[in-house]
């Protein structure tokens, strides 16, 4: 009986032994361990994870994945390990939204860092925020909440079968901001999509759930947003957008808002974009208008 015991113990550790060498030889040296970066190494080390080595062979670029902020919804790809992504909006006007708040303006960051090539964690603030006076309000100004937000990178698309690229995205905005902007602590998570359409059209389009601060207390609210992008030249490329409810991260609060904008890429490492926006019903923003740049580290 022990023999018989000892011959299954030693055929399984032969059987695992063969699998591991197997899957070893399979798995290719992860190219970001050699990494002339720091930053990119120790990520390799910390986050092991099997990787596509070609791609991660290739200098980061701000046109793969672009800039999430050019517009209205967010896209499903994350960062390569080791990528970073400051995008900034000095310029970001919201023309007042009947019963909720006055026009506003604000100078909108996101910092976003891939920590493996499937996860991204971001940071997010409207920066400082300037408030007219107006539904009982006094002109404020100060700076808004901070948002912790990270993406994770499900699938690619595939085009065959029209099956869109997908990501999932989870968000709190903290109270970390100045007191007359603090709305609490809010949760948001969103489903990203996309797909590829005819004539070289780019469909992007989010859902999720988040909470609407306006009405006091938890009040769970659905969000939808979406955008059409066509390339016209390889560094220049327009859209329509728009969202219901409210535009994610947490920027806009609106019912119904449309509109367009482009984004210009000057080079591999800057891109430069520009979007307006108006409501379509009572409680929407009378108009968005926004300018900014995105560049890659």
């Amino acid at each position: 009986m022990l023999e018989r015991h000892l011959l299954i113990i030693g055929s399984s550790i032969a059987t695992w032994a063969v699998a591991a060498s197997i899957a070893t030889a399979e798995v290719p040296d992860d190219p970001a361990l050699s990494s002339s970066s720091v930053w990119t190494r120790f990520l390799a080390e910390a986050f092991p994870e099997g990787i596509d080595p070609e791609r991660s062979r290739q200098p980061l670029t701000i046109r793969d994945p672009g800039p999430d902020t050019a517009n209205y919804p967010n896209g499903p790809n994350t960062l390569p390990r080791g990528g970073i992504y400051l995008e900034l909006s000095p310029v970001f006007f919201t023309g007042p939204i009947s019963t909720i708040q006055p026009q506003t303006y604000s100078a909108e960051f996101l910092l976003r860092m891939g920590l493996t090539d499937r996860f991204e964690f971001r940071l997010y603030s409207s920066g400082f925020t300037w408030q007219a006076a107006g539904l009982g309000m006094d002109e404020t100004t100060g700076f808004a909440p901070l948002v912790f937000d990270t993406k994770m990178h499900l699938w690619e698309e595939n085009r065959e079968w029209f099956i869109p690229a997908v990501g999932f995205e989870a968000f709190v905005q903290s109270p970390w901001g100045s007191p007359a902007f603090d709305s609490g602590t809010i949760p948001g998570i969103m489903m990203l999509f996309r797909n590829t359409l005819f004539w070289g059209l780019v469909a992007e389009y989010n859902v999720g759930i988040s909470d609407d601060s306006t009405q006091g207390g938890y009040q769970p609210v659905d969000i939808i947003q979406w955008a059409i992008s066509k390339e016209l030249t390889d560094d220049f490329q327009v859209f329509v957008h728009g969202f219901q409810n409210q535009s994610a991260l947490p920027r806009v609060v609106a019912q119904t808002v449309v509109g367009t904008g482009f984004v210009w890429f000057p080079s591999d490492r800057l891109s430069i974009f520009g979007n307006w926006g108006f409501g379509t019903d009572k409680s929407g923003p009378a108009s968005t208008f926004q300018a900014g740049l995105a560049n890659s580290f």
